[in-house]
């Protein structure tokens, strides 16, 4: 792994990341690190730098977090709040691109449990419309689904699409209403900030 090669990418590899989190003995994926974060975000808290470091070490329980993958967990932190405020609504949860539909599946659920812990951990205070506290409830489902007999065959494809649009489409939909809508030209300065 080469020194700077997370610098200056603004896209985090999920392998890269998997194999960060396991060198310093973390035991958690990259896509419930990523679900977490983005369920931090949408629920409107902004920690800073030094918080951001504090809650990932506490989430991966890890004692600290080495400078390489810290580094990119504030990168993913900057990308997932640019990609919620996108007009252009270019949010994607950090899932496998494995080619077992099983492990793509897996990683969905994995996302959905990250991001329902990293809602509570942001507590947003405020009362939830019904779409969006259906769609948390629809989460923690997804969240508890095993998707190791998942098959690599047409249908279980699609359904898998279905799925991560859905929880893709919810999450966003969370942000937009604990937070506001994004501001034109994607203006991401406003909303609470926790220090």
């Amino acid at each position: 792994m080469s020194a700077g090669s997370a610098k200056s990418v603004t896209k985090i590899s999920f392998d890269d990341l998997a194999n960060q989190i396991v060198a310093a003995g973390g035991r958690i994926g990259p896509s419930e690190l990523h679900g977490f974060i983005c369920g931090v975000l949408a629920a409107g808290a902004r920690p800073d730098k030094s918080r951001w470091q504090k809650e990932a070490a506490e989430f991966l329980d890890l004692d600290g977090v080495p400078a390489d993958l810290n580094s990119n967990v504030q990168t993913l932190v900057e990308k997932s709040l640019a990609d919620f405020t996108d007009k252009e609504f270019s949010f994607q949860p950090l899932l496998s691109d494995s080619d077992a539909l099983a492990e793509r599946g897996q990683t969905l659920c994995l996302w959905c449990e990250g991001f329902l812990h990293g809602f509570g951990v942001g507590k947003y205070a405020g009362e939830l419309l019904p779409t969006s506290s259906e769609a948390l409830k629809d989460m923690a489902e997804i969240a508890q689904l095993d998707a190791e007999g998942m098959e690599n065959d047409v249908e279980q494809e699609r359904q898998l699409f279905e799925v991560q649009e859905y929880v893709r489409m919810g999450a966003l939909n969370i942000f937009v209403e604990c937070n506001g809508a994004p501001a034109a030209g994607g203006d991401s300065s406003s909303g609470p900030t926790l220090h």
